[in-house]
């Protein structure tokens, strides 16, 4: 306990000096593994290597080329677009069409950043022109955007399976009917506030909604829907790989774009260097990871933690709550893969310890993830919706419309608690 303790007081330091979270992992295990005894510095690289060459990493990239090459072509303004049409009936309007919008673009972007990013940057222009409540509008575009790391393909459920040797295909399955029943609360919540106050969700008369505008907004939509069906049916029946159906997906969007004539040698090669981007910085805080992981195992910190857990004379439920208040807190102040990857070394064997399934904790960590994601300080959303238009978007209101979806979120993770057979929906996951 004492080492762990030390462990955690140097990564806070080394933070607080400013050091990136990858090398903040990756230095504070070096030290602690050479503190243990220093032929072990050797076996850094075997452990690094044997978890950074696995094949359900590569993965990452091509989910990310597919989010970025969907964003450069315009798939995804004109999905927007078409969503729109599909929902304007429903109170809340617009509203609405961006969580719709952002629950199946999610479903073919893998990241949050992205999912924010690319629906925000379609509905913020014609939301404010047409005097939607500025927070709801900010709150439902930031709240959205969470949902582009649960939703399968989730770069964390992938990033998760590949830490904890989950199943990469059943974790993905298992956060469907979770996604969904976090999208059905956010929905819920903006239908009801549009009822009590129709003033945030003025109606659109722009939008005129015919049987003819409906089909062409259907046939908009059919390419992410075919990507989903692509993702979740291959993986799921066996006919291929997560890599081979990301790999299959990036092909999809590849030959719609040229249908549409909506390819360049320009976007191709904007997204590889933004893939490439974010890919190193993901595989840099892996790294980072595992040896801070090696350091950790190598001391025994894992297993003595775990025992030491279970011999707490308190319930499961409490630990659990204990430990879903550890990620609320760690959330305000680190990133999401960050927390995740840093963590799991020592949350895990617990998890186990505790007989909760790891499939099912999977998700409930991803959503504790989404909380980070738009609660202050940190909440990486929230700086990325101001930045779609600084003069007119305040930070202040982009914080307050988030905090009733954090609300929903906690909601949620209730309700998965009460009831996991919710994400445990499989017979072959119990």
């Amino acid at each position: 306990m004492f080492v762990m303790m030390m462990m955690g007081l140097v990564f806070i330091v080394l933070l607080a000096l400013g050091i990136p979270v990858a090398a903040t992992l990756g230095l504070t295990g070096m030290l602690f593994v050479y503190l243990l005894d220093p032929v072990y510095i050797s076996g850094i690289g075997h452990a690094v290597w044997n978890n950074t060459s696995s094949e359900i990493l590569v993965c990452i990239p091509l989910f990310i080329l597919m989010g970025e090459l969907i964003q450069q072509t315009g798939i995804a303004s004109r999905f927007y677009t078409a969503m729109a049409q599909w929902m304007k009936w429903m109170p809340g309007g617009l509203l609405c069409a961006n969580l719709g919008a952002s629950a199946i673009f999610s479903a073919v972007s893998g990241t949050s950043v992205a999912t924010a990013a690319t629906i925000g940057k379609a509905a913020i222009p014609s939301l404010l022109k047409a005097k939607y409540d500025k927070r709801m509008t900010f709150g439902s575009l930031a709240a959205g955007g969470t949902l582009g790391i649960l939703i399968p393909p989730s770069l964390p459920l992938i990033i998760y399976g590949s830490m904890t040797d989950v199943s990469i295909g059943k974790l993905f399955l298992a956060a469907i009917v979770p996604g969904l029943l976090v999208v059905s609360l956010f929905i819920a919540y903006i239908a009801f506030m549009a009822l009590v106050k129709p003033s945030i969700a003025p109606k659109n008369d722009d939008l005129k909604v015919t049987a003819l505008s409906l089909s062409l907004a259907f046939l908009q939509m059919l390419p992410l829907l075919i990507i989903i069906g692509v993702i979740l049916g291959a993986v799921y029946s066996g006919f291929a790989t997560t890599t081979e159906a990301a790999a299959l997906s990036v092909l999809i969007v590849l030959i719609t774009a040229v249908i549409q004539k909506k390819l360049t040698w320009t976007i191709i090669r904007t997204s590889l260097i933004s893939s490439v981007q974010l890919t190193a910085m993901i595989m840099f805080i892996i790294v980072g990871a595992q040896i801070f992981s090696f350091a950790v195992f190598s001391w025994g910190i894992s297993a003595e933690l775990a025992e030491w857990v279970s011999g707490l004379p308190y319930p499961s439920i409490v630990i659990l709550l204990a430990i879903i208040l550890f990620y609320l807190i760690l959330g305000m102040f680190v990133d999401s893969v960050s927390i995740m990857v840093m963590s799991l070394a020592i949350i895990f064997p617990i998890i186990v310890e505790l007989n909760y399934d790891p499939i099912w904790f999977g998700v409930i960590l991803v959503i504790l993830l989404e909380i980070g994601l738009i609660h202050p300080p940190v909440g990486m959303n929230l700086f990325v919706i101001q930045a779609i238009d600084p003069k007119n978007i305040d930070m202040k209101e982009v914080a307050m419309g988030s905090l009733p979806f954090v609300v929903l979120l906690l909601i949620a993770i209730g309700i998965l608690i009460a009831y996991p057979q919710i994400a445990l929906w499989l017979p072959s996951q119990t």
